[in-house]
């Protein structure tokens, strides 16, 4: 009878860690890779916010707030997912290598953009603008006191 019971939890316990099935409530690898590069670059807007206590509380929360609302999570089920690929550093290793790769690509087209503006030739504003004429003026004023008498009738 002992026999039995000792193969019985063995056999249990093989088929129960041989499961390699993702927990509900967890974000695909894909989903995983979008919500992070939204979070790294709310990490990275929170550089120019001032090292104050509870400036993270402040600034950083509707941020983060955003990003999940944006990608319909929440923080909980973030982190459930974060803290499930966490366990399998293969996969989390995939999935950095596509925010890298996400977040490199960014960072190329707003340089692009940075460069294209820098090449453009500048406008010279006048220095000193046309200033406005005072007959010009006198006669508004003139217009806006008689409306202003006439809306007093």
């Amino acid at each position: 009878m002992r026999k039995y019971i000792i193969l019985f939890f063995s056999a249990l316990t093989v088929l129960c860690s041989c499961g390699d099935d993702k927990p509900e409530g967890i974000l695909n690898e894909k989903q995983m890779a979008d919500v992070l590069t939204d979070v790294h670059i709310a990490n990275g807007t929170m550089f120019s916010v001032p090292a104050i206590p509870d400036s993270l509380y402040k600034y950083g929360l509707g941020r983060y707030m955003l990003v999940f609302k944006q990608h319909g999570t929440d923080s909980a089920q973030f982190t459930r997912s974060y803290k499930y690929y966490t366990r399998d550093v293969e996969k989390l290793v995939a999935i950095y290598d596509t925010v890298n790769k996400k977040l490199q690509k960014k960072s190329d087209s707003l340089n692009k953009i940075f460069i294209k503006q820098q090449q453009q030739p500048q406008k010279i504003k006048p220095q000193n603008p046309k200033p406005p004429q005072i007959a010009d003026t006198a006669k508004r004023i003139k217009r806006s006191v008689a409306k202003d008498t006439l809306n007093r009738i």
